[in-house]
């Protein structure tokens, strides 16, 4: 008892000595104590507030994870019982989630809520971890607050769990799952929380249950509704789409049709555009120009200007036609190594550790391989550049896409068909006829769309428009010709080689010359009678050192002519000023013209003396002409009329008999040829007619939307090393085999490509683009910024 009893004095008095130092200290540091007691305050304030806040965090959108990093959030999270809520023992937990299930056409109730089906309903089932409660399951047990039942409000937490929710929440999940699930303006939380029961349903209980593997076809569509509605959250879009993607792989529900599926607006390319064109190198078919078109569009690494995007109708109907003209059938897609594989990365993060969520079909993807894309590539910048004006011009003047000024500007195949037709018509009509036709400029304006104004430029677009579909029209610019007035006459013909000869040669501008001079001539008395006509056109028809084309056009040329002969006056002004060099080769030109068919008529004969008459020449001079090249006698007058008439002489015994008329003397036609560019450049200058310098061409507005698309470098990388980055995007997953033979396709070796690609993600990022060796995945969180 002594002992006890000294023990216990012992200790009271350490107790009293203790506190009496500490009030020493106090009174001799009491700055000190109370600085340490005010921090301490401070800090024990912050760690309250800290928890509150965490407490309060509201759902917000998830950022796109790896694997990896997902298991480490899971991990981490608190799963403690919000407000509301009842705890369960996780060995009471069940895993029999057949009991659970509300199968499709089903029911179930709460309150006034009529909830439908496909959803988890009841108390207690296991996720599929074990160790907490479903997220998705909904509990009757559990409390709800009827005022909180605004589902348009975020209430939920970062991921969303029913057991978990506030009692305001909860309510407002059960009001939008009774309204139809369909309201574009609910928060995407609830629109999670429902979309984690159809994962698990899929992903877990199909691979046990006959009955959920049954119910796979329904969980698929629903999806689809799903997108349908709420696509526009990239995050939803992102697991929906992939989740949709992998029911569609492990259904077979994949299937091909003759014209390709419309693209994703946001992804491109979608599991069945990679599925059928599989399937198209596996079958050697070649590939159909709307699958092109649509691969083309559909690929991250298309490079794609503005005027395929400014006019995507016509752009596609350029390539279609040019498609056909640059592979024929189609293009024969090879058969490579990488297979077409989907990976799922679960939205319910109960799931992470599922092992079915990544499916590889036994076919090529050819999505993959640069080298078909760049055959597309080089088909569609034939096409850009050919509607190229056109882009500019309704850049500039968004609301004339239908004018002709704009339609000029295009090739006239791809102009709309309502468009189109006239001009079909009037070239069948002129193919038909066999003859020009004259009619008004204005006449022949009414045929097309609205005209805002005609400049020469327009005008030169047009006559390549009509050329295009076989047409001709007169005057042409490129062939010497004005731009005529709405009240003046033109004249169409129809020429189907006319695009082979889209320019005037010498030959033909010395002929077209002549017959010029030939109907001033004519028309000298007032009038050109129908022999004098006639006369010139049998002419033509005998100028065999022009081509086919160019005499036809020279019949219109004529027609055009007579329809308005140019004044005799004003040459007679040209030709006082030629020398008389100049007009004795304009004199024999034209007899060697008139002789090309070893036959001179006598009417021939009269306009011949006319012209030489013009040009100051003697007619004596011409009767020379004709006599030393003429195979015969020629009337240069009827036998009735002598008072004036001449006759030339019969010709030597030693003259060569004439050839037959439809003979042709190649050297007399080579010597015509030679003659005719002398003679071009004389009778030129008596035609010159100036060219108004009112129609000045507005000058192209420059604009950045004509530049080149930027998404062709990114991270600041080459095009070869960009083009490999977006492939690398179009996965979360890649096995090292199917890199090398993307980066084989890119001529690049796999280690150094990756290399460069992860230091430019590091620079511009702090963060690589690809993680792991065997499999590589790729880091999604900078995939945002990447593809912005």
């Amino acid at each position: 008892m002594a002992k006890r009893k000294s023990s216990t004095s012992g200790w009271l008095l350490a107790v009293l000595i203790t506190l009496g130092l500490l009030a020493q200290a106090i009174e001799k540091y009491w700055p000190l104590v109370l600085t340490i007691g005010v921090f301490a305050l401070i800090f024990w304030l912050g760690s309250i507030f800290r928890a509150k806040h965490q407490a309060s965090i509201k759902y917000h959108t998830p950022r796109k994870r790896t694997r990896s990093s997902r298991r480490n959030e899971f991990a981490s999270l608190d799963d403690s019982p919000a407000s509301g809520t009842h705890s369960i023992s996780p060995s009471k937990l069940s895993k029999n989630s057949e009991k659970f299930w509300v199968a499709p056409g089903a029911n179930r109730s709460i309150q006034d809520y009529e909830l439908g089906d496909m959803i988890y309903f009841g108390t207690g089932l296991a996720g599929n971890s074990g160790t907490i409660i479903e997220p998705s399951l909904i509990d009757p047990k559990l409390r709800i607050n009827t005022k909180g039942a605004d589902y348009t409000v975020r209430q939920l937490n970062y991921w969303p769990s029913y057991t978990q929710a506030s009692p305001e929440a909860r309510n407002a999940y059960l009001k939008w799952l009774a309204q139809g699930r369909d309201d574009p303006k609910a928060d995407i939380g609830y629109v999670f929380l429902y979309f984690y029961g159809l994962e698990r349903r899929a992903l877990v209980d199909s691979f046990a249950s006959q009955q959920a593997q049954n119910e796979l076809a329904a969980i698929e569509h629903e999806v689809h509704r799903l997108l349908s509605v709420y696509s526009d959250n990239s995050s939803f879009y992102h697991y929906a789409s992939s989740f949709r993607d992998w029911l569609m792989l492990r259904r077979g529900s994949l299937s091909c049709s003759v014209d390709p599926p419309a693209l994703d607006e946001q992804s491109g390319l979608t599991l069945t555009h990679r599925y059928c064109l599989g399937k198209f190198a596996l079958s050697k078919t070649p590939l159909p120009a709307p699958w092109a078109f649509t691969w083309l569009m559909g690929d991250p690494t298309s490079r794609l200007r503005t005027p395929a995007k400014r006019c995507p109708d016509i752009f596609r109907r350029a390539f279609l036609y040019q498609y056909n003209l640059d592979h024929g059938e189609g293009l024969k897609l090879p058969i490579n190594k990488t297979r077409l594989k989907i990976t799922h990365y679960p939205g319910n993060r109960d799931l992470y550790d599922t092992e079915m969520t990544s499916l590889t079909l036994e076919q090529p993807d050819v999505t993959i391989l640069s080298s078909q894309l760049k055959k597309l590539q080089a088909t569609a910048n034939i096409c850009m550049a050919q509607i190229d004006s056109y882009s500019r011009y309704i850049g500039r003047n968004p609301d004339h896409a239908e004018y002709a000024d704009a339609l000029v500007e295009l090739p006239f195949l791809l102009w709309p068909p309502a468009t189109q037709q006239p001009i079909a018509k009037l070239a069948y009509t002129l193919r038909t006829a066999g003859k020009p036709m004259a009619t008004s400029f204005e006449k022949f304006q009414s045929l097309f769309p609205k005209w805002e104004a005609i400049t020469r430029k327009k005008y030169q677009g047009l006559t390549q428009v009509l050329s295009e579909a076989k047409l001709g029209i007169e005057p042409d610019l490129a062939f010497g010709g004005t731009l005529p007035k709405l009240d003046a006459k033109v004249v169409l013909f129809n020429d189907d080689n006319i695009a082979s000869h889209p320019n005037a040669t010498p030959e033909y501008t010395a002929a077209a010359l002549t017959i010029r001079l030939a109907v001033s001539v004519s028309a000298a008395d007032g009038n050109i009678g129908t022999e004098e006509q006639n006369l010139l056109e049998h002419q033509l028809e005998d100028w065999m050192h022009l081509n086919l084309s160019h005499r036809r056009r020279l019949q219109a040329h004529m027609r055009w002519l007579i329809a308005d002969p140019p004044p005799l006056r004003n040459l007679k002004k040209h030709i006082e000023n030629l020398s008389p060099h100049a007009r004795e080769s304009i004199g024999e030109f034209i007899v060697d013209v008139a002789k090309a068919d070893d036959q001179v008529t006598p009417d021939e004969v009269k306009l011949l003396e006319k012209i030489y008459k013009l040009l100051d020449l003697e007619v004596q001079g011409l009767y020379n002409k004709l006599h030393t090249t003429t195979q015969g006698p020629v009337t240069l007058r009827p036998a009735g009329n002598r008072a004036t008439g001449h006759t030339i002489p019969p010709q030597p015994a030693t003259t060569v008999p004439a050839k037959p008329s439809d003979e042709l003397d190649m050297e007399r036609i080579a010597a015509l040829h030679v003659e005719s560019q002398k003679v071009s450049a004389i009778l030129s200058e008596l035609f010159l007619e100036t060219v108004s310098e009112s129609e000045p061409e507005p000058e192209p507005i420059p604009s950045e939307d004509d530049e080149i698309d930027t998404r062709d470098s990114l991270l600041g990388l080459d095009a070869a090393h960009s083009d490999l980055t977006r492939k690398l995007l179009t996965r979360t997953e890649w096995s090292r085999d199917e890199i090398e033979e993307l980066a084989v396709d890119h001529d690049m070796l796999l280690d150094g490509a990756l290399e460069t690609i992860n230091e430019a993600a590091f620079d511009a990022h702090d963060m690589p683009l690809t993680e792991g060796d065997d499999p590589i995945e790729i880091n999604q969180e900078i995939i945002e910024e990447l593809t912005a």
